[in-house]
């Protein structure tokens, strides 16, 4: 089975170099984009990821970290809402979510989809519900509300993987942690090739491919060990901010 790839922004912002890429690019900052994206095939309209919800809550906290010189944007016509309009889609018509990890920019909009079976990560649900989380930053990146709602929904709309499997024909999930304990690589079969949407272990394509590692991780081992899985599986290698995703490989937002 094949599917259609459509990817839609959800935002932008910057981030410094060394959080990029480990201990490098110190002078640059880079431009990162947000995004959303759906696949289309076999009677089924997924998700990967449902993107942001309110900024006001990142803005602020970026402006405790770096004093007003990184800010969030969101521009209305690139939110969940119209999003979907774009699509052609109704919440009710989206029949899968896969969630890469629990961070703001990738799971705010999770209760929007009330017909959706939801696909996470078991080892990653399972660290964050401990008492002791010391990745866990504060409620700006793990928002209460999107996270409490996947804790409510009954078992029959929760999925949960870890090993390499395949969720539905022609789509695989499997754990890669590194950035978080929860972060989740998704695998799909399209014309192009296999596309491996990485999460955040990777926020571009040069991190696989060059195997330099982000930055911003809780367990640097896990980051490589995320490389190798990645670069063994992927034709196509998809991560979630990476600006040359629409920019420069897939212009017209498909594939």
């Amino acid at each position: 089975m094949q599917y259609q790839v459509e990817i839609y922004r959800n935002g932008f912002t910057t981030a410094p170099g060394p959080e990029m890429y480990f201990l490098n690019e110190w002078d640059t900052d880079f431009k990162l984009y947000t995004y959303v994206f759906l696949l289309k095939g076999n009677g089924k309209n997924i998700l990967i990821d449902t993107g942001c919800g309110d900024i006001k809550c990142i803005n602020e906290m970026l402006l405790q970290e770096f004093g007003g010189k990184i800010t969030f944007e969101l521009p209305e016509n690139e939110n969940i809402d119209n999003i979907l309009k774009k699509a052609q889609l109704e919440p009710g018509d989206i029949d899968y979510v896969f969630v890469s990890h629990l961070h703001h920019d990738h799971v705010s909009n999770v209760d929007l989809f009330p017909n959706a079976r939801v696909v996470l990560s078991r080892k990653g649900w399972m660290e964050y519900m401990k008492k002791e989380r010391p990745y866990f930053y504060n409620d700006a990146l793990f928002p209460p509300r999107a996270i409490k709602y996947l804790a409510a929904l009954p078992a029959e709309r929760l999925i949960f993987v870890d090993q390499p499997e395949e969720v539905l024909a022609g789509i695989s999930a499997f754990w890669v942690g590194g950035h978080t304990p929860g972060c989740m690589a998704v695998e799909v079969n399209t014309k192009k090739g296999k596309a491996v949407f990485t999460s955040d272990v990777a926020f571009f394509e040069g991190n696989v491919r060059k195997n330099h590692p982000i930055g911003l991780f809780y367990n640097l081992w896990e980051v490589f060990e995320a490389y190798k899985k990645i670069s063994q599986r992927a034709d196509i290698i998809i991560t979630s901010h990476d600006p040359d995703i629409l920019d420069k490989h897939f212009k017209t937002g498909k594939f």
